[in-house]
This record gives structure tokens, sequence and C-alpha cells, in this order.
């Protein structure tokens, strides 16, 4: 579960880059949404029951589809000013904040390693953001850009506390099921509904594709909140980045003209490198260290 998730965020910014040449952010995310809930909601119909939360949700069922709606749709408004690699790195501050949100609502603990991590990782974000900054063409835009992607990394932390709370009374893909329609219906007035039309075999592949990686990653995810401590949880992603650099470096060297170069200096790798190692730090309990070293 853990490889799947990790392996289908990483690739995700390259895909929705992708899929902006086609269509707004509003209608990926409502797309993403709407395929994952019909497809969930064909396969609980036949293999299990579930559907039964739809008739009377919890707060926090609404509350977490709302946020979730809402990282969607700030992630891919950062990927579409800033690209897919700084959204990347800059979305890492999640992790940490899920770990905070641990310790104080699930009592986790947290150990001087993981505080060290957390200014590395400040270091880091730095260093990263004054090489991003110096070579953007438009700074009001990159800031902007930024200010969307922090505020997907609160909306995400908040959807997972909400995951957290509830999975000890419903099953995880019953709670997706709930996320997926509240989302859906969220989103709705973002809709550019006319992009459905002009978006051809390319447009409606890419849709396809990004449906699909919600459906899959966020399965996966939801069968780990059940066992899995917040602050492990949280590692699925802090490695996310390298898979999304190192694409974006590839695509970028066979010159795919879809996807415009982020002209990335040495001190931006290093600085992102350094936030990823800091995040590591900081979302790997005292547990998991202890028993891999």
């Amino acid at each position: 579960m853990v490889t799947v998730t990790l392996t289908l965020w990483g690739v995700l910014p390259i895909l929705l880059k992708l899929g902006l040449n086609y269509y707004s952010a509003g209608t990926i995310a409502w797309f993403r949404f709407f395929f994952s809930f019909l497809f969930l909601f064909a396969f609980l119909s036949v293999f299990r029951s579930g559907g039964e939360i739809l008739v009377r949700p919890p707060v926090l069922g609404i509350l977490g589809g709302t946020a979730l709606a809402g990282n969607y749709f700030a992630m891919t408004q950062g990927i579409h000013f800033s690209g897919p690699s700084n959204a990347a790195i800059i979305i890492q501050v999640a992790p940490v904040l899920l770990v905070i949100a641990g310790v104080f609502l699930f009592h986790e603990t947290i150990v001087a390693k993981q505080v060290a991590g957390m200014i590395l990782a400040m270091i880091g974000f730095y260093l990263f953001y004054l090489d991003r900054l110096g070579n953007a063409q438009d700074t009001f835009q990159y800031s902007s850009a930024n200010g969307w992607i922090l505020f997907a990394a609160v909306a995400w932390v908040l959807y997972m506390i909400c995951q957290k709370r509830l999975s000890a009374k419903y099953s995880a893909q019953t709670l997706n099921l709930l996320v997926y329609a509240v989302a859906t219906i969220a989103l709705i007035p973002l809709v550019e509904w006319k992009e459905f039309l002009g978006g051809g075999f390319a447009g409606w592949l890419l849709l396809f594709i990004l449906g699909l990686n919600t459906l899959i990653a966020y399965g996966a995810l939801a069968e780990a909140v059940e066992c899995i401590p917040l602050s492990l949880i949280s590692i699925l992603i802090t490695l996310n980045p390298f898979i999304t650099l190192s694409g974006m470096w590839i695509l970028n060297t066979f010159g795919v003209e879809t996807l415009p170069m982020e002209n990335i200096s040495g001190s931006g790798y290093l600085g992102g490198a350094i936030a990823v190692i800091g995040v590591v730090l900081v979302v790997a309990s005292p547990q998991k260290r202890k028993a891999t070293s």
C-alpha cells in the first residue's frame, strides 16, 4: 500500500501539469473526484456494503471531503502557476504539519531528532525558494503559487485528521466514498463544462489516468490509515519530490514540449534534497528508526 501511494503521488504533479494544457484546475479536480466516486460506488454496490454513509453522513466526513476538495484544487493551481517540481517540494510542509497535529490531537511522540529535522527542512525550503524565486519570470505569480500550495498542505492535514478520527467507526473505502461524494459536490461551481468538449483524445486520456491515480492512491492510503500512526503515514509523501524532480529532468532532457523547462540550479536541487531529508527526520517516529537501525 505504501509503495503504491508513494509512486502515484510522485508522478501526479507531472500528470497534472500535462492536464492543465487542456483543462482548468477546477475541472480537473472535479473530474478526479467524480470518476473515483463512480468507480468506488459501483465496486461497493457489487462486492461490499457501505453506501449507507451517504444517507447519514458524519459531520467530520463532510468536513474531510470539503478539505480534500480544497487540497486538490489548490495544489493544481500551485502546479499551474509554478510547475511540478516546485509544488512537490513546497507541499512537503504537509507531513511536518501532520506530525505536529498527531502530537497534539493523538498524543503521538516527538523527539529531538524530529525537531532538528524541522529546522533542517526550513533551511532546505528557504534555499529552494531562493533559487526558484531568482529564476521566476513573474515573482508575484510564483509567490501566489506557493500560497496555493501552502493552503493545499493545510487542507490535506485537516482531511487526514478527519480520516483518522472516523477510521475507528467506518471502513476505509466507506469513508473514501463519502469524501469523493462531498468533494464532487463542493467543486461543481469551479467546473468549466465547455472544456470537456475541446479536450480531444489526449485530454480525455489524461483525465482518465488522473482519475485512476486518485482512486488507487487514496484507496491504498485509506487502508493504511486504519492501522498506522499519522507520524508513519506522513513518510508516504516525503520521497515524492525525488520521483517528481527525476521525472521532470528526464522529460525536459528529451524535450517534451508540453512541459515547460523549470531551470532549477544546483543550489535549488540541494535545497530540495535538504528539505526532504529534514522532513524524513520529522516524520520518522522513534519506534521506526529504532527498528531499522
